[in-house]
Order: structure tokens, then sequence, then C-alpha cells
């Protein structure tokens, strides 16, 4: 499996419910967690079995995901001025596009509802922001 670079990797966020694309982010970003999919399963064991049984879900769930980047609020556009939920409406769901490796795309709808700032003194300042994708993601 080949390693990916922040060269590799784009992400760009709605700035503002219903808005546009935030592209220049990537620069700033830092990490971004695993994207984990599953399915669940649903116990179908029948009355008097002697073991489990289990029919595979139908639907799809989404794992939140931590992105973790640089502080920097003098930058426009800059991942704080998209994720900082306390200074923008966010009263619905954002549109996103992650472009994995200049091919893979996903994109759809998420909720960003966590956001932390880190102001350690003696070293950069960082912040994360944990989002929720929401409906389906598509992948082209």
């Amino acid at each position: 499996m080949a390693k990916r670079s922040s060269v590799d990797v784009l992400l760009e966020v709605d700035k503002a419910d219903a808005g546009v694309l935030t592209s220049g982010l990537t620069p700033y970003i830092t990490s971004i967690g695993e994207l984990e999919v599953n399915k669940g399963v649903v116990d179908s064991t029948p009355f008097g079995a002697s073991a489990a049984a289990y029919l595979l879900g139908v639907l799809t769930k989404y794992e939140p995901i931590p992105i973790g980047f640089f502080y920097d609020d003098a930058a426009e556009p800059a991942p704080n001025a998209v994720f900082d939920i306390t200074k923008y409406a966010h009263a619905v769901t954002r549109s996103f596009s992650l472009t994995v490796g200049g091919t893979r795309v996903y994109t759809g709808e998420l909720w960003i509802h966590d956001w932390k700032v880190n102001f350690e003194v003696g070293s950069y300042h960082n912040c994360t922001a944990t989002v929720q994708f929401t409906g389906t993601i598509g992948v082209a």
C-alpha cells in the first residue's frame, strides 16, 4: 500500500452553511483521522438455536473523524475560519470533498460537532475539529 503525503490529500469544506467549498485548507492540516465505515449486524438467532446468527445491517454508519491543523487567524482561508463553531453559524450540514491520492474523491455532507484549540506555550498552536458525516458519501 502506498503512503500518502499532504500533497496527495485535498480537503474542502463549506466555510458557512450553504456556502461554497473552501480550498486552501490542506497546507494547514496536520492529520485526518481514519475513515471508518460499518454496516453493523442484526441479531437473527432463532429460538432454540445453540449459536448466535446475524444478518448484515442495511444502514451504513460513518464514525466521527478528528481533523488536526495549525491555528492561524490571519490566514484566509484557514481551517479555524471553517471549523470554529463559536464564530460561525452551523444550522445545517456543510458540504465536503476529500481527495486522496489525487484520484479517489469522497463527497457528501457533514456536521462539525467538536472544536478544540491548544495554546501551549513554546509550541505551535494546534486545533482539532471533529466532524460527523451524515447521509450517503459519494465515491468517485
